[in-house]
């Protein structure tokens, strides 16, 4: 699925990762580079790089947290909520196409398998 919608993704000249930046802040603006991190599952130095280009091609903007004044938090710029509201339906087409013949209840357990792997997973990074 990811190789799929990495394809497709193209068509945007997005790549994957870039996509799971773009995802995460038009759900939740304002985010900073380690929720951002968490977020999408993506390294600090990976996604540090990600979020300078999509800056650069004028998607993302830094901004003042609404918590701490003196923190810098990451949202989308007006050009970067149209390219993800472009996007979305497709993302909603993969997710379509991936969960069907699953239940709502059974699609939501496998949600929240999901999260609690990559949880334990993040006890292993915090070891390193």
């Amino acid at each position: 699925m990811g190789q799929s919608f990495t394809e497709e993704l193209k068509h945007f000249d997005l790549t994957l990762t870039e996509w799971r930046v773009c995802a995460s802040l038009h759900h939740k603006a304002h985010q900073r580079l380690s929720e951002l991190a968490a977020n999408t599952s993506t390294e600090a130095s990976t996604l540090s790089r990600t979020v300078d280009g999509l800056m650069t091609r004028g998607l993302l903007v830094r901004d003042r947290s609404g918590d701490d004044a003196r923190a810098l938090a990451l949202s989308l710029t007006v050009e970067g909520v149209a390219l993800t509201e472009r996007i979305v339906p497709l993302a909603q087409l993969y997710e379509r196409v991936t969960l069907a013949g699953m239940s709502a209840s059974h699609a939501e357990q496998l949600r929240d398998t999901l999260i609690r792997l990559y949880d334990n997973m993040a006890t292993l990074d915090k070891l390193q």
